[in-house]
């Protein structure tokens, strides 16, 4: 079995990456909107994340990408392992068949303890691929849930009116490199990741 975890963790978290930001309302405060519109007169109103880029920099997303592949791949080798010593008892016992050194009521058992054996290795082959995947989702609903507070404060911030996706699979054909703010959402992603682990060490301290 193998469940392309390290591919559906890509795909699924590439999809994470697009957020699209629209105008701000004509409803808002009249203070806030002047302010928004001195913002916007400073720099781009639009501007753009590489997907790539960012799944690539994100230390958090490259270690929890990292820690399922090699637990998929662990996992894997271990399956496959029980799967050839399965396969080695079907044909020690094809072998007593041709040679007349079982019964007819030797051959059933022997045919239903191995279709036995055979469905509870995929029994626990479909449990780790659905295991696998519940893990990725996580991965990616905290990302979703990390980007979506960084875009809106930096949208708030720097008045921006759309963040687009620009990578893969995106609608975004070219883009001025100076509309990136990708190394800028990077960075800010990396010292929250650091922050909570100081914090961590330093609950376990006290």
């Amino acid at each position: 079995m193998k469940a392309n975890i390290s591919l559906a963790l890509n795909a699924i978290l590439l999809l994470a990456v697009i957020y699209l930001f629209t105008q701000l309302r004509a409803s808002d405060k009249p203070a806030k909107a002047s302010e928004s519109a001195a913002t916007e007169a400073a720099g781009p109103s639009i501007v753009y994340i590489d997907a790539d880029t960012l799944l690539e920099k994100y230390d958090y997303f490259r270690q929890q990408k990292e820690a399922l592949e090699k637990r998929e791949a662990e996992a894997t080798e271990r399956l496959s392992q029980r799967g050839r010593a399965l396969e080695n008892q079907y044909r020690s016992v094809q072998e007593k068949i041709q040679k007349g050194l079982l019964t007819p009521n030797q051959i059933a058992e022997e045919e239903q303890r191995l279709g036995n054996q055979q469905q509870v290795l995929m029994a626990e082959r479909e449990k780790l691929s659905q295991e696998l995947l519940g893990e990725t989702q996580r991965v990616n609903e905290e990302l979703q849930a990390k980007l979506k507070g960084i875009l809106d404060t930096l949208r708030e911030e720097k008045g921006y009116s759309i963040i687009l996706q620009f990578g893969q699979g995106s609608s975004v054909l070219n883009a001025s490199e100076a509309l990136d703010i990708t190394e800028e959402v990077v960075a800010i992603l990396n010292e929250e990741g650091l922050a909570g682990e100081e914090k961590k060490d330093t609950s376990a301290t006290n």
